[in-house]
């Protein structure tokens, strides 16, 4: 597969950056939103910006299986998997989080102190390779803890969810800051687990529906011995 469209290493550096950041700023915005809907759109456009991320990387080193690992991301978790989600969510009563563990703007204070912390011990580290991007690296490990942090306050299943998509669209820009691109197989295989975790997910919060009328997970500690 040839590449018509290239791209300096510099320019694709810049735009990593630029994405990098961006996808922190998303990642801090739904750490402090309530609205679920509003969640499930902001983890597509950090979606998007991943897929930028990873076709102007592609393009710059003439990777073909980078560029199509970027459209695969897209189309999975920029389109597929948010719309599943927003499916799953016109069925509940509920369309925001109420009385998380840690309110709306704790969960914003705690996010950004996450993405400073993240900045001061990863922002000296040196990745070797053809595109040298410095803030990738410390924003994806921003992103792993903070979808970690909103994963484990909030209360609803889709916010949870909400917050392991975050998770996981870091652990993708991990991944990619130290390899620049995992095997085509790897990528296939990684998206195909995340919407099978959403048809599980699906599955269940239809189920939770029929029997407790809601997504929160407090019903379900209430069926604990």
């Amino acid at each position: 597969m040839s590449l018509t469209i290239t791209l300096t290493a510099l320019d694709a550096a810049r735009l990593l950056d630029a994405t990098s950041a961006g996808i922190v700023l998303v990642g801090i915005l739904i750490a402090g939103t309530r609205s679920i809907g509003r969640a499930v759109w902001l983890v597509a456009a950090q979606a998007i910006l991943l897929s930028a991320a990873i076709a102007g990387v592609g393009l710059a080193t003439h990777s073909s299986h980078l560029v199509i690992g970027s459209l695969v991301t897209l189309a999975s978790r920029g389109i597929a998997v948010p719309l599943a989600i927003r499916y799953i969510l016109r069925q509940s009563p509920v369309r925001v989080e109420r009385n998380p563990y840690l309110g709306p703007r704790a969960s914003l204070v705690a996010a950004i102190a996450i993405v400073f912390v993240s900045a001061m011990a990863i922002g000296n580290a040196t990745l070797v390779g053809s595109v040298e991007a410095p803030r990738a690296l410390p924003a994806a490990v921003a992103e792993v803890l903070t979808g970690l942090l909103i994963a484990m306050t909030r209360r609803k299943g889709l916010s949870i969810v909400v917050g392991l998509l975050v998770f996981e669209n870091g652990l993708a820009l991990v991944a990619f800051s130290l390899t620049y691109g995992m095997p085509f197989v790897v990528e296939l295989g990684a998206t195909f687990d995340l919407l099978m975790v959403v048809v599980v997910v699906g599955v269940y919060a239809r189920r939770m529906l029929t029997v407790f009328g809601s997504l929160s997970t407090d019903k379900l500690r209430n069926l604990r011995g």
